[in-house]
């Protein structure tokens, strides 16, 4: 959902399991300053390899308080980018693109070509990198503690450690070696107090904001807490607040199957240009072939996608034809199963995120990796060892090792929902038959096992636009396979905004060629009104 939510893959087994958590913020009880009355942001160069170059990036560095609870003590720096307004600025526009744990600082710049004109002439654009990620007083720990190999990564000093699943008395001690307290300060709540901390900073009274994925819980939860300092608000691919976070990443496991059909399907209508089969049934079971060739092991096991007529071995008259049809997506399931199962017997249960796999993951996204995949996966049918554009593909949502460290400590310490550990058991069940992976991942996420024993130290933000001056404007794709579109309505409803539902799945529908929803987009941006409540899917191109 959401690293961008990201970046929770829905292949990701270990990823989709460290984000188990749920959220909660540090709580109302604490005061904020007043606004600052004059800006002290200096803007200048900005980190190397932080931006694109070419685009007017300049960043500013912001001393905020560390623990909002006690706004005294020890200080933590941020930086902010900025790209100023091309013509007659019309107001500051905030962006997050999700994660948690996705780098903010290029978010504009890196987009700037595919935004309104508009946009780009009459808004100041800002991001601000947010807290314990590189180029944000990154979160550092010192020791190696317990925990899979697949969540160990290596910190900003080169040493490496595991925030996930682990003893969190011996994690928080390796983090407090390095900033004493700063790993419990590790919240939504807290990132959303930095943007006001910045607001204040940057010398205005109120700012838009443009949140994606996880940037719209984030959004919601600021704009619960500073309603009077939000003059318009976009809220794309929303996650939902009931659900934050062990139900939201189960439900991505959900959604991905639904997506992937989608896929399956679309490779099919063009298998005079892939030569993956000419049906989605047909494109699986040359998906299912290749993962386990490569030695995906139990990730291959996806229930298929619904047989057509096409599939039915050999020519028959239509009433025979309808009779088996029917008949045959049973025994197709069936048989799926009982392949499933023997792969699995195979392979000793073991799995692997191997390059189809991630590359699979990444072109749930959107649509505009398709064609892209649907190429690479073709290479890899004729010569097994071409993975170089798969891994090319998969390595497009990478992140900086300081990403997945912030993404386990907001999503544990801000888990509201206690793990069911039962639901280990029937995921294990659902492997051992042969079932969906999709259905033993959503298991396996919900029995709270990525978080160990690391306690939750935040209580939720209720979240509430009753004092919004504008409603929002939320933009929630139909077939998202990181926020289900479930998250749209419900977010819609909490925090009193104007929903417009796009078809397709594509993760963020702002700026990806949608002229129906950029310009209702750019139209609420100017007005505040919203008058449209569907769009169709951006065009593939």
């Amino acid at each position: 959902m959401m690293r961008t939510l990201g970046s929770s893959r829905v292949f990701g087994i270990s990823r989709a399991l460290v984000a188990v958590a749920a959220a909660s913020l540090i709580g109302g009880s604490i005061v904020t300053g007043a606004a600052t009355a004059t800006p002290d942001a200096v803007f200048g160069a900005c980190p190397d390899s932080s931006v694109t170059e070419g685009h007017g990036v300049q960043c500013a560095v912001i001393s905020v308080p560390m623990n909002y609870a006690e706004p005294d003590s020890a200080r933590i720096e941020l930086t902010v980018s900025r790209i100023a307004a091309s013509a007659e600025r019309r107001g500051v526009i905030v962006a997050n693109p999700g994660g948690p744990g996705a780098d903010a600082l290029d978010y504009w710049a890196r987009r700037i070509d595919s935004l309104p004109t508009e946009l780009n002439e009459h808004y100041d654009r800002v991001a601000v990198q947010p807290r314990g990620l590189r180029w944000a007083t990154p979160l550092r720990c010192a020791v190696q503690v317990s925990g899979d190999a697949q969540s160990v990564a290596k910190s900003a000093d080169g040493e490496q450690v595991s925030l996930g699943g682990g003893n969190r008395d011996d994690i928080k001690k390796a983090c407090d070696a390095a900033l004493p307290g700063y790993l419990d300060t590790i919240t939504t709540e807290s990132t959303a107090r930095d943007l006001d901390q910045v607001r204040a900073a940057l010398g205005v009274d109120r700012i838009s904001y443009l949140g994606t994925s996880y940037g719209t819980y984030l959004g919601a939860v600021y704009a619960s807490l500073f309603p009077n300092r939000v003059d318009r608000m976009v809220l794309d691919s929303n996650v939902n607040p009931d659900w934050v976070w062990t139900e939201e990443f189960a439900q991505q496991q959900v959604a991905g199957k639904q997506r992937l059909d989608d896929l399956f399907t679309w490779i099919a209508e063009h298998s005079g240009e892939y030569r993956l089969g000419d049906t989605a049934l047909q494109v699986y079971q040359n998906w299912v072939r290749l993962v386990v060739d490569q030695g995906g092991g139990w990730y291959a096991n996806l229930t298929p996608p619904p047989a057509s007529v096409a599939d039915l071995p050999g020519a028959l008259p239509e009433p025979l034809a309808e009779i088996a049809r029917d008949g045959f997506n049973d025994s197709v399931e069936q048989a799926g199963k009982v392949q499933n199962l023997v792969r699995l017997m195979l392979t000793g249960g073991a799995s692997a995120q191997v390059p189809l796999v991630g590359a699979t993951a990444v072109a749930t996204y959107t649509r505009t990796f398709w064609p892209t995949f649907a190429g690479a996966m073709a290479d890899a049918n004729i010569d097994p060892k071409n993975v170089r554009q798969l891994l090319a593909i998969e390595g497009a949502t990478s992140t900086d090792p300081t990403g997945r460290f912030v993404f386990s400590a907001i999503t544990c310490n801000e888990n509201a929902v206690r793990g069911r550990l039962e639901l280990i058991g029937s995921a294990f069940a659902t492997i051992a038959s042969g079932g969906n992976a999709m259905d033993a991942r959503a298991d396996l996420v919900r029995s709270g096992s990525a978080c160990g024993s690391w306690k939750p130290v935040t209580q939720p933000v209720p979240i509430n636009g009753k004092d919004l001056r504008t409603r929002p404007l939320l933009l929630q794709s139909r077939h998202d396979a990181l926020t289900t579109y479930a998250g749209g309505p419900a977010m819609a409803r909490a925090i009193g905004g104007s929903l417009i539902t796009v078809e397709g799945g594509d993760h963020g529908a702002f700026g990806r060629g949608n002229t129906v929803v950029d310009e209702a987009v750019m139209t609420y941006l100017r007005t505040g009104q919203v008058a449209i409540d569907h769009a169709d899917q951006a065009p593939l191109r």
